[in-house]
């Protein structure tokens, strides 16, 4: 018998274990699929999103996701939307919607191929989440083994329970580099040493580019601290072949390559985020401006 997405979907909520399940995450394998998907809640407000059931591709996915759910600076993920997955979505008023995430481009609607392989994850999922009802620690029954629980189609076509052993995430690693012209040219420029710019970058929620396959866009802005007078406002788009790893750390060198057009360098770099931070703290080393991190900056609003 063929499940659809939606006759799925309705009889997870019809459950009511949302709020039962959402502390565990576990895994589906499909026969013919390289990667592991790994299944968690993520509550909405209602409005008009209740759940989000994310289906997480891959290890090196689920790792960041997990990294970056501790520490909302971690790498270079500012929403779970970018990280690479499925999400089955429950909206306020019943109605359920899977799309497909992809890091650099805006949510898609899932096509007929991919509703029908997420049907066998979710079915999968909603029988774990049956289980659960009854037998909350199964989530853990591999825990001391450093495991994973995980539901493995076989062969046959059949399905089991198994233990997915969890491998180290790879060290995380960031490399900031910039023109020798343009840190020579930096060099030669007067120093505005009382001039405090407040410099913010940061997905534009509701934006995108005008294409067949629309890429997120993310904004580089900066204001004097003093006056609020704006002097960048760049929309910035990532590109697959580089990702959200190259944007980010390419947003150094374009603040440089702005105090350039703008022919000073400024006293104070202030910042609002730990990650930016980071990705700004390599302009110090060559160049003697400070760098401060604040909870509140003035003039700032990268979405407006």
């Amino acid at each position: 018998m063929e499940r659809t997405i939606e006759d799925i979907g309705a009889k997870m909520d019809a459950l009511g274990v949302w709020e039962a399940i959402a502390p565990y995450n576990w895994a589906v394998c499909p026969k013919g699929t390289v990667f592991p998907y790994f299944c968690c809640v993520m509550k909405g407000d209602g409005n008009p999103v209740n759940v989000r059931f994310m289906m997480i591709e891959g290890w090196q996915s689920f790792h960041d996701f997990v990294r970056t759910r501790i520490d909302p600076n971690f790498g270079f993920y500012s929403t779970p939307m970018e990280i690479p997955h499925f999400e089955l979505v429950f909206v306020s008023g019943g109605e359920v919607r899977l799309f497909r995430h992809n890091p650099c481009f805006m949510p898609c609607l899932a096509t007929d191929e991919e509703r029908a392989f997420c049907s066998k994850i979710l079915w999968e999922s909603y029988g774990v989440m049956m289980r659960i009802e009854a037998d909350s620690e199964l989530p853990m029954k591999f825990a001391a083994e450093k495991a994973m629980f995980a539901r493995v189609e076989g062969d046959g076509g059949g399905w089991s329970d198994k233990a997915l052993s969890i491998p180290d995430p790879r060290p995380h690693v960031e490399s900031v580099t910039f023109a020798k012209a343009d840190l020579a040219k930096a060099k030669d420029l007067p120093f505005a040493a009382e001039e405090k710019v407040a410099v913010e970058f940061a997905l534009v929620v509701g934006l995108s580019t005008k294409e067949p396959r629309p890429r997120c866009v993310y904004r580089l802005s900066a204001h004097d601290a003093a006056t609020g007078e704006q002097f960048i406002a760049d929309a910035v788009s990532p590109v697959p072949d580089g990702g959200l790893r190259a944007m980010w750390e390419g947003v150094a060198p374009r603040l440089l390559k702005h105090f350039l057009a703008r022919g000073r360098i400024p006293g104070e770099i202030m910042v609002g985020s730990q990650r930016l931070f980071r990705m700004l703290r390599p302009l110090c080393l060559d160049i003697p401006l400070k760098l401060s991190l604040h909870d509140k900056l003035p003039g700032v609003n990268a979405n407006a």
